[in-house]
């Protein structure tokens, strides 16, 4: 290949790269499998659709204690920080169409496949009823995907 040929597919690869972002969900675990977790890029932590990245529900939910605080891990696998206009993640609880904010943290350029903790307090109500535990990336950057999702289902007891 020449130096041009290089050059003129650079922009191109660097585009590739970019919209490969990706959140991963450890804690509660995500939707779908975790192959390639501790690989930058892994195919199974981009997720672009909202809310779950079109992943269907899991058959048997997390059982958690209403009430209780739970920490929720998840990794950034590919990082997209900007210094001038920083993103950050979001862990909510939705239940059908209503979404309840359970924690927000800052992104402050840590490095790709670095793990965040986030201890929430679960509400007390409802019990016995489907959720969904979502982690968003919000990127904040122009040269990759503005959002990524992951998800976990959970269900409340007393």
């Amino acid at each position: 290949m020449t130096a041009d040929m290089l050059s003129s597919l650079f922009p191109v690869l660097c585009l590739v790269a970019c919209s490969y972002a990706h959140l991963c969900m450890i804690s509660p675990t995500q939707r779908g499998s975790m192959v390639g977790l501790n690989k930058k890029g892994s195919d199974d932590c981009i997720l672009l659709d909202s809310p779950c990245g079109g992943r269907k529900p899991q058959t048997s939910p997390l059982k958690l204690a209403a009430g209780s605080t739970f920490t929720v891990t998840f990794q950034k696998n590919l990082d997209h920080w900007l210094e001038k206009t920083p993103g950050h993640f979001e862990v909510t609880l939705l239940q059908g169409t209503n979404k309840t904010a359970l924690a927000q943290i800052k992104d402050m350029g840590e490095p790709s496949l670095t793990l965040y903790s986030k201890d929430v307090v679960l509400p007390k109500e409802p019990i016995n009823s489907s959720l969904v535990l979502q982690t968003i990336y919000v990127t904040n950057n122009p040269d990759a995907p503005p959002i990524f999702y992951q998800c976990s289902d959970i269900e409340l007891y007393t």
